[in-house]
């Protein structure tokens, strides 16, 4: 096969999914600012309409690119710098990945796979289509999530990564929107159900999803996580 046809990744593809990926899971946050939308609606909010079915598909698109940051992550990344836990760290976000992209093959109320407190709650209402399996799926998605950002701070601290402060700032707001939004999430499960489904967690819910973003966007940007250059081929010749 000529040269010219094969596929060739570098660390650039896997910043630029990473960087495209946090604006696909930012995106909600639209739906507050747009006309007849707002921030207390919530994820159960309008589903037939043109929004709804754009969110739809932008997060299983940004499911997609999480993937391909973390297996580029893991092909490319600097392990050979960093040890175990940068792997590590790239492996929860291709669990993440995954499991947000399951999510969205289900033909749940939720139009955001992540959305832990939207299928608790669309459990609880008895909504069409609202099932178990997304509800694990999305918690999965979530702890997933989380743990890959923790686990990133604490590599950068122990590489000695002057950004490393910045990184543990974000594994904090995630870690207290997630625990936020599970608590939540168990109690209205645990209540029954509120009688107006999508009305309690539209601020946290967005909250959330933004910790998320600024997770990727950071997994995109900082630069000791990737390799710049590839390792120099073997040529089998010694002089």
């Amino acid at each position: 096969m000529p040269h010219s046809a094969q596929l060739h990744w570098d660390y650039r593809d896997g910043r630029v999914a990473a960087v495209a990926a946090a604006i696909v899971y930012s995106l909600w946050v639209l739906e507050a600012v747009l006309p007849g939308g707002g921030a207390v609606q919530g994820a159960l909010a309008d589903q037939g309409t043109t929004f709804a079915r754009f969110m739809e598909s932008a997060h299983r698109t940004g499911a997609v690119l999480v993937m391909l940051t973390a297996g580029l992550g893991l092909g490319l990344g600097a392990r050979e710098e960093t040890g175990h836990l940068l792997a590590a760290s790239w492996w929860c976000m291709a669990v993440f990945g995954a499991a947000s992209l399951a999510a969205t093959l289900f033909p749940g109320p939720c139009l955001v796979s992540t959305d832990v407190a939207c299928a608790a709650e669309s459990l609880t209402e008895g909504l069409p289509g609202a099932t178990v399996a997304q509800a694990v799926l999305a918690a999965l998605a979530l702890l997933a999530a989380l743990a890959s950002v923790v686990v990133l701070a604490v590599d950068r601290w122990r590489q000695g990564d002057r950004s490393w402060p910045l990184v543990a700032v974000l594994a904090l707001l995630q870690l207290l929107a997630a625990a936020a939004l599970l608590v939540m999430a168990v109690r209205v499960y645990a209540a029954g159900g509120d009688g107006e489904p999508g009305a309690v967690f539209g601020v946290l819910q967005r909250a959330h999803l933004v910790t998320v973003s600024l997770w990727l966007l950071a997994a995109g940007l900082l630069p000791r996580l990737w390799r710049r250059t590839p390792s120099a081929p073997r040529t089998g010749a010694s002089h």
